[in-house]
């Protein structure tokens, strides 16, 4: 059969890897890797052009796996017929023992008139998968999201502690007179323990008490024009009524010098 003196472009294509052969003059050759687990199948695309034959000329493609040390680990043979432009596409198992680490694909084309093949080869990276994803992504990808939950929970729950802080802490009322202190204090304590019971609407009960005047955001009392005596009882009853039972609440301890 009459040599085939053309020159063949072979391109290797994976899932995120592209090879340009023009054979036998020269090649170039993409550096990225792809990333396949064993078991997996690892898509070749081959195209070759016939520039010298004027008749269909018969070839061999040989698809070879090797590892970092050179050894094959598996292959494939196939023929095909050229007579102007052919293209193939090969997918090649990697095998399931397959250890994780760096590999090549090598392609091989032998032709008629041609002791030597011409080849092309691409590098490939073997990882395993974990929940379908590749085990170096499973890690990066559960490494950040278990860092933005804790950052999360811990920033909901600074928030959350502010936030009850805020709500249900005691009032400084030292601004008012020692002799009216004491009823502000037991009524704002009263306020703020039936505000955790009942939530906001402790508040709108105690607005709504005739001479108490609170904040309506804070519950803290601003002033008093009945008797304090008259709006702590009209107040508790107010709350009692709102639970349908007694109610008892422990008020602040004053300061013992």
């Amino acid at each position: 059969m009459k040599s085939l003196h053309n020159i063949l472009s072979v391109c290797l294509l994976t899932m995120m890897v592209g090879l340009f052969l023009l054979l036998p003059a020269s090649f170039v050759q993409a550096a990225n890797i792809n990333e396949v687990a064993p078991g997996e199948l690892l898509p070749i695309s081959v195209k070759i052009s016939n520039f010298g034959a004027s008749s269909r000329v018969d070839i061999v493609i040989k698809y070879s796996i090797l590892n970092n040390a050179g050894e094959e680990i598996t292959s494939t043979t196939e023929t095909a017929a050229v007579e102007t432009t052919a293209s193939f596409i090969k997918s090649v198992q990697i095998p399931f023992a397959t250890a994780p680490g760096v590999y090549t694909a090598k392609t091989s084309v032998t032709y008629p008139g041609h002791v030597d093949p011409a080849t092309t080869q691409f590098s490939f990276t073997v990882e395993r998968k974990i929940l379908g994803v590749f085990q170096s992504d499973f890690f990066l990808y559960g490494g950040i999201a278990v860092i933005v939950s804790i950052f999360l929970v811990l920033f909901g729950h600074i928030l959350v502690k502010r936030r009850r802080t805020s709500r249900f802490s005691p009032c400084d009322y030292s601004e008012i007179s020692d002799c009216d202190r004491t009823f502000y204090e037991i009524l704002s304590d009263t306020i703020m323990q039936m505000r955790g019971r009942v939530g906001d609407d402790a508040l709108t009960i105690a607005a709504n008490i005739p001479g108490l005047s609170i904040d309506r955001k804070t519950g803290r009392i601003l002033s008093l024009t009945e008797s304090p005596a008259k709006v702590i009882a009209v107040l508790v009853s107010e709350y009692e009524k709102r639970l349908g039972k007694k109610v008892s609440f422990s008020l602040r301890r004053e300061k013992v010098d």
